[in-house]
């Protein structure tokens, strides 16, 4: 019995312990485990059995905390997006007045003040909605914008809008060249823009933090006392989370990480691009060149670049960079691949020449370059040999980043 329970001890111990989350440096290297307390100075992580070790700031990229629960196909949600650029995912959005509150989706709550809201769309889930909202966003004048649905067509009109009314029913609208005012039933309102002068009073943001239910907080503060997460927006709104829903991501990587596919390139040159008998060309951004996720090896790279074997692509780094850190080799759903001649140069300097070629199961290698005081870099993929030209070779860089 005691030999019984002692087993079922360390089970639970094992399990409560087990490594949930993931610790990304700076450097590249990959910590697994769980945060002990996190603050403005760093986080203590535990990876074992052993003592928790110290991690300044500035050498965090990235926490994933938790895995992303998987997503409810039937669930319907409103997105919210602050002035800060914060964007919440809220199943249910109560006003009152000048004041906002929300459940949102994945639990938890949130109040605001109405002037802290940039925009709001209504029955987010739908796709179509959502793309269609986005252009209308992009291409907005500076004024209120009330959205209205007709059999399934999106009216948008301008005008001003002003504060809800007390039982948080009805939102005030005076259409563009109208002076009467007209109540309109929040029930049937599609989405709302409300033309914001911008904050100069905004906090530098920190932190892109990600919640269960796939709000993006962009945090000035965020902080865990061995139990419980918070974190405050750059224009101030609070959230605190529940012991038993955490965040999922917490990317500290802004101003430490750049990742080349968001960067914009001086030049980008492919001479075979227009060549009839090319299989495929890129470069393509955080995608394979068939269009996929990019995945070597089974690893899956949300970020990175897919260049055929004729490629050059340069940037300019203004000497804001250390190094120039990438998985490269060749992705598992396109076909063709090397062998093929990685080279990167520096202002005109050769700093890596490196053959890529697939080795039994192993298809993919890590890259280190150092590019401090680099101004121009350019990175260009060529062929082994000509012969190997018109047989679409090509190569991923999985990750690719700078770092400062």
């Amino acid at each position: 019995m005691l030999k019984r329970l002692a087993t079922l001890v360390l089970l639970a111990y094992v399990l409560t312990r087990a490594p949930a989350g993931e610790l990304r440096l700076v450097d590249g290297r990959v910590m697994p485990g769980n945060p002990v307390k996190l603050d403005a100075q760093g986080v203590e992580w535990k990876e074992g059995p052993g003592p928790a070790v110290k991690v300044a700031m500035d050498q965090i990229t990235r926490i994933d905390v938790t895995a992303a629960p998987a997503r409810n196909p039937s669930e319907s949600w409103n997105d919210i997006e602050l002035t800060d650029g914060t964007v919440l995912r809220a199943v249910k959005v109560a006003f009152a007045k000048d004041q906002v509150k929300v459940e949102l989706a994945g639990g938890g709550e949130a109040a605001f003040s109405l002037k802290s809201v940039s925009n709001i769309l209504f029955g987010a889930q739908r796709d179509d909605w959502r793309k269609d909202w986005t252009t209308r966003l992009a291409q907005r004048k500076r004024k209120d914008i009330l959205a209205i649905v007709r059999q399934d067509a999106v009216n948008a009109l301008e005008g001003a809008l002003g504060e809800p009314d007390a039982e948080g029913k009805a939102m005030p609208f005076t259409p563009s060249g109208a002076d009467k005012t007209v109540p309109v039933p929040l029930g049937n309102i599609h989405g709302l823009v409300f033309e914001r002068l911008p904050d100069a009073n905004l906090a530098p943001v920190v932190a892109r933090v990600t919640d269960a239910g796939g709000s993006l907080w962009l945090a000035a503060d965020v902080a865990f006392d061995g139990t419980r997460w918070s974190l405050k927006t750059s224009g101030g709104v609070a959230r605190d989370f529940a012991p038993d829903k955490p965040p999922v991501r917490i990317d500290m990587s802004r101003g430490k990480v750049v990742y080349l596919s968001d960067l914009k390139w001086m030049r980008v040159t492919d001479p075979l691009a227009t060549d009839p008998f090319r299989f495929r060309a890129g470069p393509t951004l955080d995608k394979n060149l068939d269009l996929g996720p990019i995945r070597m090896g089974g690893a899956l790279f949300s970020k990175g670049l897919g260049l055929s074997a004729t490629s050059e692509v340069e940037y300019d780094l203004g000497g804001e960079y250390r190094e120039l850190r990438l998985v490269a080799g060749f992705d598992d759903a396109v076909g063709g691949g090397g062998p093929v001649v990685l080279r990167v140069e520096g202002d005109g300097k050769e700093l890596l020449r490196q053959t890529v070629a697939r080795q039994g199961r192993k298809v993919s290698m890590p890259v280190v370059v150092p590019v401090k005081d680099v101004r121009r870099l350019a990175i260009m993929v060529e062929p082994a040999s000509a012969s190997d030209i018109a047989y679409g070779h090509h190569l991923h860089l999985g990750d690719a980043r700078l770092t400062r």
